[in-house]
């Protein structure tokens, strides 16, 4: 997250947007043929920032990714889970948030992930970090031109690689293992797919530029927050240049796979944020933390309750249906990582296994879940 970013107006924005949206989705949409039980054989995950349902739908700086919604597969009523930007990736992968709102860089969180689910079940998976400057990085930037007195959490103007959107980093029988050999250079996953050596799961994050997320002014930003413009334009070609890499791929046009691209949490209001504003950045999905009152995040005065992530874009790309459909599921990134868990049949993590409010996402011709 990034509290100097400008708040896209999303009173009357937001309402006129997905209202747009949703008819000219379901007139358009391929109805739903009868599932097969076989399940995906690679999942792949990208993890966008910052940019809520307002920002994505119709922007006319975004035409790949609008393509991508118009043709495939979109969760119509996602969320994040909460704010920061670190816990909704650490949500993510364990399915908790664990008591934590902050992006502090330093944090550990030693519970299990999915990664060490897959490693139990004999999957293979990897974490693809653009701006990583070589497997297992260990810092929390890079590159980094503050002095060493600074605090971890202040991002370097310089920043590409943010450790707090590589959520593996944080869960100790990954980062304190060999399995930390898992978390590779984006560059990687061309090589990856040239060989038809992908994982079963996937995770990609890119940098903090090509995330829509942005740095901070000062020596070396070349994509500051104050320019939102570049960072669609950035976002927008990563995920055209990612996707299509993967999917001209032999693996994806042999195999069962799926492409999930999502993003963390719906932007900040800049300055002190409306009623309405408010409301609308911290939109509930299932299971988000209730927090009593008080001041979050250092700048909202919470009045109390559930404090989710906002609406935010999921995308679904299944090569067995290259076809566009629309999900309505009340879900946030724990209906991700349920969905996944299942494919894989791991069991389920944290507020994953709440099956009363957390359903996995059933998929035209996907896997079961």
């Amino acid at each position: 997250m990034n509290i100097q970013k400008r708040w896209v107006g999303i009173g009357a924005t937001i309402v006129l947007t997905l209202a747009s949206l949703t008819p000219s989705m379901a007139k358009s949409a391929h109805k739903a043929p009868e599932q097969s039980a076989k399940p995906f054989q690679h999942v792949y995950v990208i993890m966008m920032e910052n940019q809520g349902t307002a920002q994505i739908i119709n922007n006319p700086q975004l035409p790949f990714i609008n393509h991508l919604i118009q043709s495939y597969g979109y969760e119509n009523n996602y969320y994040g889970v909460t704010h920061e930007s670190l816990v909704n990736y650490i949500a993510s992968i364990t399915g908790n948030n664990w008591g934590s709102n902050s992006d502090d860089p330093t944090q550990i969180f030693d519970h299990t992930s999915l990664a060490d689910q897959l490693i139990a079940h004999h999957d293979t998976w990897k974490g693809y970090m653009q701006s990583m400057p070589y497997p297992g990085y260990a810092g929390c930037w890079y590159p980094d031109n503050l002095p060493s007195t600074a605090s971890p959490s202040q991002t370097p103007s310089n920043a590409l690689y943010a450790a707090k959107h590589n959520p593996f980093f944080f869960i100790p029988s990954i980062r304190n293992t060999k399995q930390n050999l898992n978390l590779v250079p984006f560059h990687q996953l061309a090589s990856d797919l040239a060989t038809n050596h992908v994982p079963n799961f996937a995770w990609i994050s890119p940098n903090v530029i090509n995330d829509m997320h942005g740095q901070p002014p000062g020596p070396g930003a070349t994509a500051p927050y104050s320019d939102p413009n570049k960072l669609y334009a950035a976002g927008d070609a990563f995920v055209k240049s990612t996707v299509n890499e993967i999917m001209d791929s032999k693996s994806f046009k042999t195999s069962k796979s799926v492409i999930y691209i999502v993003w963390d949490e719906s932007e900040y209001p800049s300055g002190t944020p409306t009623a309405q504003e408010t409301s609308v950045f911290t939109a509930p999905g299932p299971d988000s933390p209730i927090l009593p009152a008080g001041q979050v995040d250092g700048f909202i005065n919470w009045s109390g309750g559930a404090y989710g992530g906002g609406q935010v874009p999921l995308i679904m790309i299944d090569s067995a249906y290259p076809h566009h459909f629309v999900i309505n599921t009340w879900a946030d990134h724990y209906n991700l990582l349920r969905t996944i868990e299942k494919n894989f049949n791991l069991g389920y993590l944290g507020n994953a296994s709440d099956q009363a409010q957390i359903k996995s996402f059933s998929l035209p011709n996907g896997s079961s879940n």
